[in-house]
């Protein structure tokens, strides 16, 4: 598949290289693609373009940057002709605190920026420490997913799985009103409470 990543930093990079891994073809959209300190982006078969061109480029777009750039990226993107958008983002405002909360959702705010995208919630409720590596022993860390479209969703939870996730839908987009902030417990217990960046949430059943 064709992934456009809109977002050159820790996030974007990322996912960017696992998804090129597994045998997708990946473009970061950046606002100045000769910038030699994009050089790094170009390791293991990916390409660095303008942002308009990366989404040109793609089938799936990742936005991955940080929420204060996010609304400019996404506009500077333009038309998205009917392709899926993965939000990655989370929307942290002054005081550490979500910007949005349980009647609406950092996501939902994407999609209204976006012009005819298919928004995906994916890829928040984790550090890039278990984005590059989801195996813990024989179990994998769980990645849910948001979205509103069918086949834009069942895209995701392909790409997820591809990067070594356990994913599931949780449902429409307007859920992603309770994936931001379970986004916010795994900053919480990583940072505040020091337990470092090296766990995820899973699923256990019997």
């Amino acid at each position: 598949m064709r992934i456009g990543i809109i977002g050159a930093g820790s996030v974007g990079g990322t996912l960017g290289r696992g998804l090129a891994k597994a045998g997708h073809a990946v473009t970061f959209g950046v606002r100045y693609p000769s910038d030699a300190k994009h050089s790094a982006l170009t390791s293991g078969g990916t390409t660095v373009a303008t942002v308009r061109d990366a989404v040109e480029r793609s089938e799936v777009v990742i936005v991955a940057t940080p929420w204060a750039a996010a609304q400019a990226a996404v506009e500077s993107a333009g038309d998205f002709g009917g392709r899926v958008l993965v939000d990655a983002t989370n929307p942290i405002g002054p005081g550490f605190k979500l910007t949005h909360g349980h009647t609406d959702s950092g996501a939902e705010q994407v999609a209204r920026w976006a012009t005819n995208a298919r928004v995906v919630k994916a890829f928040n409720t984790v550090g890039v420490e278990v984005m590059a590596n989801p195996a813990f022993g024989g179990a994998k860390a769980a990645m849910f997913i948001a979205g509103d479209d069918e086949a834009a969703c069942t895209a995701v939870l392909g790409l997820a799985r591809d990067l070594g996730f356990d994913a599931y839908r949780l449902g429409a987009l307007t859920q992603a009103r309770l994936l931001e902030p379970l986004a916010m417990v795994w900053i919480t217990m990583a940072m505040p409470l020091k337990h470092g960046r090296e766990f995820a949430l899973g699923l256990m059943r019997r």
